[in-house]
């Protein structure tokens, strides 16, 4: 039917197919070899056609179009970075022919048995980085739900650092703080007291008779510096007494 044909030519026109020439007029790039990054997110992109000519490529950002899947990626000798989130793709392939990848984003595509992340095997040393979720776990692949999610990407990648945005090798503090909350009450040893309350007891120290017999001589060395003290208070006394009265009766000048 006419309509259905209308319909047909609206929905090619709006999925265009990535050649070299979509991609330098999109870019603005008159020579392929000139182009370093690509942005082309949400242009309704259905499927990844070779992008060899771009051999300078290094960071390609396909996020957020209908890409079934990975293909047609060899020859991007130069790529890095390749973030492929929020398509269409139902598992992981096509990734021998990228020799210095190291960062691949998959987020919020339909992958989700254990065996779509076979391709993982034949990535290359230099891929550090993967990422299926966030950190948080939004935007997941369905395989992120499965139990063995993460051994089976180490099997597969063990020279990743870094997955789902958590770095390897690193404590997990989710599950530290899960198990603290889940384990039992611990129960502390009883505490031992570290002096007996005989250790405290002053038996005859403190006894008055004791004490005086202990203080006797300071006592006494008191006494005398005492005394001592009074004596040279009283002759000083004396001394200004005598001192003032002398001047009371001091001569008379005559007229």
């Amino acid at each position: 039917p006419p309509s259905s044909l209308h319909h047909h030519l609206n929905n090619s026109k709006s999925m265009p197919e990535l050649t070299i020439e979509y991609v330098k007029s999109e870019l603005g790039d008159f020579d392929e070899e000139c182009i370093f990054q690509a942005v082309l997110s949400r242009r309704n992109i259905p499927r990844i056609n070779s992008l060899a000519q771009c051999s300078n490529l290094r960071w390609l950002d396909l996020s957020s179009n209908v890409i079934i899947r990975m293909e047609n990626l060899e020859g991007l000798a130069q790529l890095v970075s390749l973030d492929l989130s929020n398509n269409k793709i139902a598992k992981i392939e096509g990734l021998g022919g990228l020799p210095v990848l190291e960062r691949l984003q998959l987020r919020s595509n339909p992958i989700a048995r254990i065996q779509d992340l076979e391709g993982l095997r034949s990535a290359q040393p230099s891929l550090r980085q993967l990422s299926l979720q966030h950190i948080d776990g939004s935007e997941f692949c369905p395989v992120c739900l499965k139990a063995e999610y993460r051994r089976t990407v180490s099997e597969l990648c063990p020279q990743l650092t870094t997955l789902d945005s958590k770095r390897k090798g690193l404590p997990d503090l989710e599950r530290e703080v899960r198990y603290f909350e889940e384990s039992q009450h611990l129960e502390l040893p009883k505490v031992e007291p570290w002096f007996d309350q005989s250790e405290f007891d002053p038996g005859d120290l403190y006894k008055p008779e004791l004490v005086e017999l202990y203080l006797s001589d300071e006592t006494k060395a008191l006494e005398a510096a005492l005394a001592d003290a009074k004596k040279v208070f009283a002759e000083a006394e004396n001394a200004l007494k005598k001192q003032l009265q002398s001047s009371s009766e001091g001569p008379v000048v005559g007229e």
